[in-house]
């Protein structure tokens, strides 16, 4: 019987450390993972295409809702962007196309909450927040 106790409270540990990093253990918790630190290393035209039109009408678009547009402007721009290393903290799968992340710098200091959608097999970013740090 005390066998069985340590057997369950050993698995019971394992999950409560599981749910730390949220669904990031998952294949598709590793991708959306994935996507986020290339996303933050980017220093160039690749970042434009881990957007999806949605962002980058929002962030580049400027007046216009056109897509195109803000692609454009976000590859014109694309030449001055210096990429960074983070560290993926906590991913979760909202549905089969919807995850969030959260992300902080190497240091600690600033800390972001991702929101991204798959479109045809692809994660992409959609939203990026500034989030508070933890306590």
């Amino acid at each position: 019987m005390r066998r069985g106790r340590l057997t369950l409270a050993a698995l019971l540990a394992g999950l409560a450390l599981a749910g730390c990093s949220g669904d990031r253990d998952t294949g598709e918790g590793r991708r959306v993972e994935a996507v986020v630190k290339r996303f933050a290393l980017s220093h160039g035209r690749d970042a434009c295409s881990l957007l999806t039109h949605r962002a980058l009408a929002r962030v580049y678009g400027g007046a216009s809702d056109d897509p195109s547009v803000g692609r454009t402007r976000c590859l014109a721009r694309s030449a001055k962007f210096e990429g960074q290393p983070v560290a993926v903290t906590f991913v979760k799968l909202k549905s089969s196309t919807e995850a969030q992340a959260t992300a902080k710098t190497l240091d600690g200091r600033r800390y972001w909450t991702v929101g991204l959608l798959k479109r045809r097999g692809r994660w992409l970013i959609q939203a990026i927040t500034t989030a508070q740090r933890p306590s």
